[in-house]
């Protein structure tokens, strides 16, 4: 929905995942991605305790936000990663994490496709963690800053600003305990003191980049995945999506140089 607002001009930069984003520059959408704020997909497949095997998936329901989602990609190697296939299991698509963890309590779904501190949240209610993409899915990028093309060679545009903002959160955030900062202490206070705290230090240490440039294999990764169901996106190359163009004026004037020695 965020990719389809900076095509349709509603905003000129937007936070969102590579594959909705690639999805839509691989069909022609006049985006390009100037920043990445996190080099891993961070979401983890949450089955409920029965299910110990990964053959004991089959037949089963997994949920996912929706098709060409992130979690639609996560979900592709999580399954991979178990030796299953999209025709083993029912990917069904149920929108926001709130709905998907609704229907595993519930007994809807066998499984879902969440992240911290949803996780921690579904492991307290009889879930366990059956594979986590952060491990086996390389430089398979998830958030991602994109922009219109025009728009990314102004010197004096908005996205400047909004690295600006990701680098110092990102320093700060890997510098800091979830006591420590105020950001961090927003994370849902249904969490213990300690599931928030690892589920931040995961993040920190297994998601979160030093640097916020695109990773160039990671977008070649999603364009893999896309070019499943877009043969074009076969013959696409990463460099053709990404302009860093704003990253290295921010290198070049010391802003990230600042931040590793002030954090």
């Amino acid at each position: 929905m965020l990719t389809q607002a900076v095509v349709g001009g509603s905003v000129d930069i937007a936070q969102n995942g590579y594959t909705p984003a690639l999805s839509a520059a691989v069909q022609g959408a006049d985006v390009v991605i100037i920043g990445g704020i996190s080099n891993k997909l961070p979401f983890q497949l949450v089955v409920k305790t029965s299910i110990t095997r990964p053959d004991q998936l089959k037949g089963q329901s997994v949920a996912i936000s929706r098709y060409g989602s992130s979690t639609d990609t996560a979900a592709d190697f999580a399954l991979a990663h178990l030796k299953l296939t999209r025709a083993d299991v029912k990917v069904l698509q149920l929108g926001g994490a709130a709905t998907r963890i609704a229907a595993a309590m519930s007994g809807q779904i066998a499984g879902t496709m969440e992240q911290y501190p949803d996780t921690a949240e579904l492991s307290r209610h009889g879930f366990h963690v059956h594979g986590r993409c952060d491990r086996y899915c390389g430089r398979l990028s998830e958030h991602v800053v994109c922009d219109e093309p025009q728009l990314s060679q102004e010197p004096a545009g908005g996205g400047e600003e909004i690295l600006d903002g990701d680098g110092d959160g990102g320093a700060r955030v890997q510098g800091q305990s979830v006591g420590g900062h105020p950001a961090l202490a927003e994370i849902p206070r249904r969490e213990g003191r300690g599931e928030r705290e690892g589920g931040v230090r995961r993040l920190c240490v297994k998601v979160y980049p030093d640097d916020l440039k695109p990773s160039l294999p990671g977008v070649g990764l999603v364009l893999k995945e896309i070019a499943k169901r877009e043969a074009k996106a076969a013959a696409m190359k990463p460099e053709q999506f990404v302009d860093t163009g704003m990253l290295d004026t921010l290198e070049r004037e010391g802003f990230f140089k600042q931040l590793r020695t002030t954090n």
